[in-house]
């Protein structure tokens, strides 16, 4: 393969793409047609799976302080939804949420008034959503086996899930055929052009080998755009975090700076300062877009 040559970019078919950095075997790449960035070569299946066990959400509180954790979740997701609302005025109706993980988003869209749908590839975090919404309602495995018909919803969601699969222009595509004429998707994601990332670089936490493509508002809103999507908003999103989520999340993936400043400030705080949440931009973005 002649050098530049690289797997065919996902979003525009471009076959060169110039090489930014490795990290941890993986080698990150930018498309020299469309900017998207991308690992190339994709870790294997294998690997993936072994990433992807029992242990993977602990983070959204099937481990240690599940109950503060899930209400950190769960006030974030009412903010996205707000922005789901405001943007594209959807508020009730059949919604899928992809990569629902144990269910969170789901008790929040239910308590709104939304009728909540969910399909989660990790078995043991499907389970548990299927222990609170019934098994007709969460599918274990991907939409590619799911056994919802076209124009079945009126919101579909996609958080922090899209930098993890295989072809993102497909599962858009999906999603498309999913909701009903005017139904709404909303996208967050890494913004591989936000200022974390510029700060960070090759160390920022986004950068992990599960996240399989990273997109800025640019990528972003032309990937929506060609599966057939009007892009009502991208923009940063917070997410609602304390000091004891960042201190965990920092543990587990360091950084050369950030860990050791957080870790000595939450060392020198009353437990109860830590635990006060707020919205915080740590390097996320929102898009909201409609099927027309």
């Amino acid at each position: 393969m002649p050098e530049g040559a690289r797997s065919p970019c996902d979003h525009c078919a471009g076959d060169r793409a110039r090489k930014l950095f490795d990290k941890a075997g993986d080698s990150y790449v930018r498309c020299e047609r469309c900017g998207l960035v991308y690992i190339d070569p994709q870790p294997t299946d294998a690997e993936l799976g072994a990433i992807y066990d029992e242990h993977y959400y602990d983070a959204w509180g099937t481990g240690v302080n599940a109950a503060h954790v899930a209400e950190l979740k769960r006030r974030t997701f009412h903010l996205m939804l707000d922005r789901l609302a405001r943007a594209a005025g959807v508020r009730t109706g059949a919604l899928l949420d992809l990569g629902c993980a144990t269910g969170y988003l789901l008790e929040v869209a239910r308590q709104r008034g939304f009728d909540p749908f969910g399909v989660e590839l990790n078995r043991f975090s499907a389970k548990l959503a299927q222990e609170k919404f019934g098994a007709t309602r969460i599918h274990c495995g991907t939409l590619d086996d799911a056994p919802f018909a076209p124009a079945s919803f009126r919101a579909v969601v996609m958080s922090d899930l899209l930098e993890h699969v295989r072809s993102p222009r497909k599962l858009l595509a999906q999603a498309h055929r999913l909701l009903t004429p005017g139904g709404a998707l909303i996208v967050v994601a890494p913004d591989v052009g936000g200022l974390s990332s510029k700060l960070l670089r090759t160390a920022w936490t986004d950068y992990k080998r599960e996240h399989l493509f990273y997109f800025d508002r640019k990528t972003l809103k032309a990937s929506l755009r060609q599966a057939g999507f009007e892009v009502r908003q991208t923009r940063a999103f917070p997410k609602f975090l304390d000091l004891s989520y960042i201190r965990q999340q920092l543990v587990e993936f360091p950084t050369p700076l950030f860990t050791p400043l957080i870790r000595g400030i939450h060392a020198l705080l009353p437990e109860r300062a830590t635990r006060i949440a707020f919205p915080i931009f740590a390097g996320s973005m929102i898009a909201v877009a409609v099927r027309t």
